[in-house]
């Protein structure tokens, strides 16, 4: 259990790093230290499993079957294509599956914390956090542009923050997550009346709000709005609701902007037009196997066939990894069979809270209204399968169960 709790602990110190910590491989490949250190996790949790003999524990799972359902469709729908791929894009395609299944190893090893190094994981994830923060005004003010990085498949996200995470939408995502973490911390210390804790948390959660405004990302900004209305109806405020909504909906258009971009109007129509593009895209991908899909993850090369992305860079930039849209993303990929496993395993997961647990659990607070908000930004980016997305959503769907 040491080494177990060790690599845990590093793994949410590493977290910060994101996307600066990526090795990018020239056949579309990456790796990040984060994975580096998953694979570290997991390697110490299957010696703890065989040395505990924890195949019990692990049979009462409450994601288990959904978990294992959605990959072994995920799997079998890749080995269908088989003969669409050539060995190294089989192989590659594979990788993205064993990344995916890897992250929901999480949710099994967080499940085996007491409750006391469950609240030093906590602080841990605070601390992250909040680091993503710091250098996300570090970057906005200090490297406002991803221009000299092109060439590896960013965009350039111009006067922007993008933080580690290096896309202003993604942060943005992660950002309302750990929006709703400072708050819930803020509202413990204010039962426990600890004045300093919610002077500093409350300035930890002011300064999350004005770095994903910085993002100038309008799937982040709904993703927020979502979320805190579910929060709030959650924790039985729910006449705050048409507050913050006005609040949130009015800083859109009172608040200053340093710089007067494309980018950060967030009335822009470009990348709206953009993302319409990539549905429609989509939706051509899904029509060549509707029923199993193209293979899990096998979406690039299936638009390479399809003559939809082209050129030096396609095997490589990020625009082709997948849809913006994740729940086409999985219809494409793995057919409606995979779909509706993937429906059941999000209706599964949002289920924890009924599963033994009392109302006043705060994990299920958080993870409810963050995911609810995480489904309806999925609908404008990949947020769903975003490993460092994923990471914290499998976290507190651990600690909501095992609370």
């Amino acid at each position: 259990m040491g080494l177990l709790k060790i690599f845990s602990i590093l793994l949410i110190l590493i977290f910060p790093m994101a996307e600066i910590g990526r090795i990018q491989f020239s056949n579309g490949v990456a790796v990040s230290l984060n994975d580096f250190f998953l694979i570290g996790l997991i390697i110490a949790y299957i010696i703890y499993f065989f040395r505990q003999k924890k195949i019990a524990t692990l049979k009462k799972s409450f994601l288990l079957k959904p978990l294992v359902l959605f990959s072994a469709i995920a799997l079998i729908s890749l080995l269908l294509n088989i003969f669409n791929l050539t060995i190294d894009r089989f192989l590659i395609s594979f990788l993205y599956l064993v990344r995916f299944v890897s992250y929901g190893l999480l949710y099994f090893i967080f499940k085996e914390f007491n409750s006391k190094f469950r609240l030093k994981i906590n602080y841990a994830m605070l601390f992250s956090g909040s680091m993503v923060v710091l250098l996300g005004f570090v970057q906005y003010f200090f490297y406002p542009s991803l221009r000299n990085l092109y060439y590896l498949g960013w965009d350039e996200h111009l006067y922007r923050l993008f933080s580690s995470f290096l896309d202003p939408n993604f942060v943005g995502a992660f950002l309302a997550i750990f929006f709703i973490y400072t708050v819930n911390f803020t509202r413990g210390y204010l039962k426990k009346k600890e004045k300093l804790k919610i002077l500093g948390m409350g300035m930890l959660s002011t300064l999350t709000l004005v770095a994903l405004y910085l993002t100038y990302s309008r799937s982040a900004l709904i993703m927020l709005i979502v979320s805190v209305v579910v929060y709030l109806y959650l924790i039985n405020k729910k006449k705050f609701i048409v507050l913050i909504l006005f609040l949130v909906l009015l800083s859109v258009f009172i608040l200053p902007k340093s710089f007067q971009t494309e980018g950060t109007n967030f009335l822009r129509a470009t990348s709206s037009e953009a993302r319409v593009q990539t549905l429609q895209e989509s939706l051509k991908v899904i029509q060549k196997s509707p029923v199993y899909g193209i293979g899990f993850n096998a979406y690039r090369y299936s638009e390479n066939q399809l003559g939809l992305i082209s050129g030096p860079n396609w095997e490589v930039s990020h625009g082709g990894a997948g849809s913006d849209n994740s729940f086409l993303f999985v219809l494409a990929t793995t057919g409606v069979i995979g779909f509706i496993a993937y429906l059941y395993l999000l209706f599964k997961i949002f289920s924890l809270r009924n599963n033994n647990l009392k109302g006043g659990n705060q994990f299920r607070i958080v993870l409810i209204s963050s995911l609810a908000g995480l489904i309806v930004n999925s609908l404008f980016i990949n947020s769903l399968f975003y490993v460092f997305i994923l990471e914290w959503i499998w976290i507190l769907a651990a600690f909501t169960e095992s609370n």
